[in-house]
Order: structure tokens, then sequence, then C-alpha cells
């Protein structure tokens, strides 16, 4: 089974392992900024708007959501928990929850502040692609991946061990969701 999107999701993970190299991932640095930190955020804020579309057209084949705040209400009607998904970095002690303001009026502020900035205006607000919203950009996409997949493969999707991830642990609670 070809799961192209887990392949890219695991590429932009190592991308961002190897940062580790460079900048302690620890709450001290959240707010170090970088080219790559804003390579990061805008592939996985642009893999993340993909997997969504195809996540929302699974949940309501007939709607055709095209931002943010538009999928929301289709996700959240049939995962109302999807917002309260919490993701660990076990290795740096970091839990993150990359979801918990979104609502039908709100993007959380990754998305909002560093995706959607970065990628319109990066000359006013480069200061955003940073540490913590690299993380949390990245592990927003873990989620969205996560729910598509148990979508598309009634949670039959199996990652083996040498595919799993290498930062990023889920919560237990995903399978209740």
């Amino acid at each position: 089974m070809s799961l192209p999107h887990w392949e890219y999701f695991l590429a932009i993970e190592s991308d961002l392992e190897n940062c580790s190299r460079f900048v302690e991932f620890c709450p001290d640095n959240f707010s170090t900024y970088s080219l790559e930190f804003a390579r990061i955020i805008i592939a996985s804020g642009s893999e993340f708007d993909t997997v969504i579309k195809l996540l929302c057209k699974s949940i309501a084949p007939r709607k055709r959501p095209n931002n943010i705040l538009k999928y929301y209400p289709i996700l959240s009607s049939k995962y109302p928990n999807f917002t309260l998904f919490e993701i660990s970095v076990p290795r740096y002690k970091i839990f993150l929850h990359p979801w918990k303001d979104w609502s039908a009026t709100t993007s959380p502020a990754w998305w909002s502040r560093a995706y959607n900035k970065i990628k319109h205006e990066r000359d006013k607000f480069f200061k955003e692609a940073n540490l913590f919203n690299a993380l949390n950009a990245v592990s927003g996409l873990l989620c969205g991946i996560l729910y598509y997949y148990k979508e598309c493969f009634h949670g039959q999707a199996e990652i083996d061990s040498r595919h799993a991830p290498r930062l990023f642990t889920p919560s237990l609670n995903f399978h209740q969701n």
C-alpha cells in the first residue's frame, strides 16, 4: 500500500530533526527563527492543506471547502475532538496541541501568524519562522494525516516500526476520537 502523505511527513520530520543539531529543542529556544524553520512550516502547512481537503471530501463529498475556516465545520462534525489532539516530542519532553485554538472563526496562531504570514509576507514576518511554529506545523500535519488514514483505511493503515515518526508520538486517545 502506497502512503505518499506519510512518506512526505517523514521527510519533513527528518528535516526538522536535523535542526536539533543546531538549535536545542526547548522552550528557551522556541522563538529562534531560521530559513530552515520557514521551509518546514511552509511544507507542513501546504501538505496539511492537501490532506485536509481530501479528508473533508471523504466526510462531505458535495462540499468544496477552500480554506482552514471552512474545513473546520466539516472535520469537527465527524471528529469533534480533533482540536484536543496532543502530540509529544518525548526526547525533549515537549507536548503540543497544534489545533487547540482552531474554531469556525479562528485558526491556530501557528497557521495564521506563521504559515500564512511566512507564505505571503515573509519580508515582514520572518521571525514567525521559529522553532515553536515549526514543531506545531509538523505535529499539526501528523494529526491531519492520522485522521485522513483513519477515515480512508478505517483504522487499518499499518505503519510499521521502520516507518514510525522519530520525533513525534501521538496521544494514546487517538483511537477513541
